[in-house]
């Protein structure tokens, strides 16, 4: 038996060489490498014996997506070339792994570990020893898979601006698919599952339930019993008055303590938060100051180097003589008469240049005015009406002639557009046209538009360039604004459109200097004047061309006193009635040009503010003071305590000699209050042009001497 038994083992033993010698037999052709990266990370694939360098390489190239001319191989023995065969690399030994080291001919390429997780399985190939019971020892070959699955995508949320995701249970489980099952007793197609509010697959009802609920009373009556088990049993304490407590007086004291130091912690909280408060809004208000005085500054010079209204124009007058007296001065320094007369006569000619200059440039800037003026006038009119219902909701009404409106709007936007293809702008013409030869024909003027509008098309067909055609379109458009002007055809433009006021002679004084017959309006006005001398016009020449007398400070300075008084409400029109004339006299003349406190003469800082703030301001009734100054005298309470004697009596003084002065303008405003018209102005009300003032004027006795 034993000899048997030794026979089969020894059967068994040679069967496992054959089939060893076998799988060593295929596996001879086969070589392992193992790259090493950059990083010191590791990856091994396996290769035949015979395979050259650079066919390894174009195997990299492909997984790793690069070119294969990036890829550099090494050993231990330096960089290999292409021709060399891997079998060559290896010793002997079966099983045996070659170690290569991957590198980038390029600095710029970097081969990283994602990428070869990325794109390169986990395959190995190792040789497994296993020892059996007896002492034979068998080697298999073993190759090595990466089969891990990747997690499934189940949701989750994104940061929209960062980009950071974020999961949770419900985002991490799958939705779990609720099965449906139709019962025969019922109609309605349940699904299958369970919950807290119903175990039950019918669908849920609602019914009121009675629970009877034991409770217990109070009440002393035969027919209800109160078990007295749970009952407690209180005895009252002897009584103790507090004054026989020794301790009384103690607990009294520390509660008063510590009420008082309670007290005194919330107070002085409170102080230094009004404190911290006071120095915030401080350094808000020295800041805000300065951002306006550069603003000032700012909008001084914008309007300078770029002016676009009268009192811009003026200031940029007022400049060009100050530079003519300063270099007429210099001029008159010069020795020789010659010289003098050579160089007055080219200061003649610049000063020629320049004033033609600047009367081009307010030229244009008019025109771009009337444009303006005529886009608001359309723009009004396409306007629909706004006012407020019974809930106090804007409501808007957009009736027929404010659509007609703005069809005459887009009509217009579209005559006068200049980037326009001959073909579109003939075009549009026919189209304009038409509405003039159907629709209308009642307009006095409708034969000269059509003309006109011929004549174009005529002009634009023949190749006459667009510059020639400026006179012609003008005076279509004219015609057009004329058009929209008649509330026959558009009703909204007679709310907008200046008035046709019947002027008589009764209404209308003549100019010394232009001979024109002029509406009051048309005149300027103070308070000490005793007729209409020269119109506007006149006196606007009169002031670029010999006065050289900049007003627009004291102009500021009023408009600015009027919006205070008008935010505290005065009763009195005396600031109303003051004119730039009179606020210039009253800050040179009486208050010398300077704040009596700093001497401050910036009139761009300075401001004239009521001397008692419970009294309406009047020329008699104000001082003149800087910004940070009048903000500090408004707040103050009691005066005389505040100022001292002497500077009280020079502002009385002061007060003395501008009711002297202005006491005309007193005269004229009692008169106005005591015949009630001041008080029949309103602050809102309908839109008027701004030549309505002439209507008004000729009903107002006070513009009649």
């Amino acid at each position: 038996m034993k000899a048997e038994s030794k026979t089969k083992m020894y059967s068994s033993n040679q069967h496992q060489n054959k089939t060893l010698s076998k799988t060593e037999e295929n596996l001879k052709g086969i070589v392992t490498v193992k790259f090493t990266l950059d990083s010191s990370e590791e990856f091994g694939s396996a290769f035949k014996k015979y395979a050259t360098i650079k066919e390894v390489r174009e195997s990299l190239a492909d997984v790793l997506e690069l070119k294969p001319e990036i890829i550099k191989l090494k050993d231990e023995s330096g960089c290999l070339s292409d021709s060399v065969i891997l079998g060559d690399l290896i010793p002997t030994e079966t099983f045996s792994k070659i170690r290569i080291r991957v590198d980038s001919t390029s600095p710029e390429t970097v081969i990283v570990e994602e990428q070869v997780r990325k794109n390169i399985p986990t395959i190995d190939v190792i040789t497994v020893h296993l020892s059996e019971e007896s002492s034979f020892q068998n080697r298999d070959v073993v190759e090595i898979w990466n089969e891990a699955c990747q997690k499934e995508w189940l949701g989750g949320y994104r940061h929209r601006l960062t980009g950071v995701e974020y999961h949770h249970a419900k985002t991490q489980t799958i939705l779990q698919i609720r099965q449906e099952m139709i019962y025969s007793h019922s109609e309605y197609k349940i699904p299958l599952f369970f919950n807290r509010d119903t175990q039950t697959p019918y669908p849920p009802r609602d019914a009121s339930v009675s629970t009877v609920v034991s409770r217990g009373t109070q009440m002393q009556r035969s027919d209800i019993y109160i078990s007295s088990c749970l009952d407690k049993i209180l005895t009252a304490r002897p009584y103790q008055p507090y004054s026989t407590d020794p301790m009384f007086i103690e607990k009294v004291i520390i509660i008063q303590r510590r009420l008082r130091k309670l007290l005194s912690r919330k107070l002085f909280l409170n102080i230094i938060k009004v404190e911290k408060k006071m120095i915030e809004e401080l350094r808000t208000q020295k800041s805000q100051i300065l951002i306006n005085q550069a603003l000032k500054e700012r909008k001084m010079l914008t309007n300078t180097v770029y002016p676009t209204t009268r009192g811009d124009f003026y200031n940029l007058y007022l400049t060009m003589g100050k530079w003519l007296k300063n270099e007429w001065a210099r001029i008159s320094h010069q020795r020789t008469k010659a010289t003098r007369q050579s160089k007055r006569f080219l200061l003649l000619e610049r000063k020629i240049v320049l004033l033609f200059d600047i009367e081009k440039h307010r030229i244009l800037v008019k025109k771009e005015a009337l444009k303006k003026e005529e886009m608001r006038f359309l723009e009004m009119c396409a306007r629909p009406k706004t006012f407020k219902n019974l809930k106090g909701q804007i409501t808007s009404v957009d009736d027929l002639n404010t659509q007609r409106a703005r069809e005459y709007k887009e009509i217009y936007s579209q005559l006068v557009r200049i980037n326009i293809t001959p073909r579109d702008r003939i075009d549009f013409l026919s189209t304009f046209k038409h509405l003039f030869t159907s629709k209308f024909i009642a307009y006095e003027f409708s034969s000269e538009i059509v003309n006109l509008i011929n004549r174009e098309i005529d002009l634009i067909s023949i190749g006459i360039k667009e510059k020639d055609l400026k006179g012609i379109r003008t005076r279509i458009e004219q015609l057009y604004l004329h058009f929209l002007r008649q509330k026959e055809f558009n009703p909204k433009g007679e709310h907008y459109r200046k008035p046709n006021c019947p002027k008589t002679v009764d209404s209308l004084y003549p100019c010394n200097r232009c001979k024109k017959l002029l509406p009051p309006s048309k005149f300027p006005v103070h308070i000490r004047m005793k007729s209409y001398i020269q119109c506007t016009s006149c006196d606007w020449l009169h002031n670029i061309g010999q006065h050289h007398a900049d007003m627009s400070p004291y102009l500021k300075i009023l408009r600015k006193v009027q919006h205070s008084e008008m935010s505290k409400c005065c009763y009195t029109s005396v600031c109303f009635l003051l004119q730039k004339i009179g606020m210039s006299f009253l800050t040179n003349v009486i208050w010398h040009g300077q704040s009596p406190i700093s001497a401050c003469q910036d009139l761009s800082r300075l401001q004239h503010v009521r001397w008692q703030a419970d009294i309406e301001w009047s020329p008699w009734n104000t001082i003149l003071l800087t910004d940070q100054e009048a903000t500090c005298h408004e707040s103050i309470i009691n005066l005389s305590t505040f100022y001292s004697k002497s500077f009280i009596g020079i502002v009385h003084r002061r007060h003395i000699t501008a009711r002297l002065h202005f006491s005309d303008l007193m005269k004229m405003d009692r008169d106005l209050r005591d015949s009630g018209a001041w008080q029949n102005i309103n602050d809102s009300g309908p839109y008027f042009h701004p030549s309505h003032a002439d209507w008004f004027a000729s009903q107002n006795d006070y513009d009649r001497f």
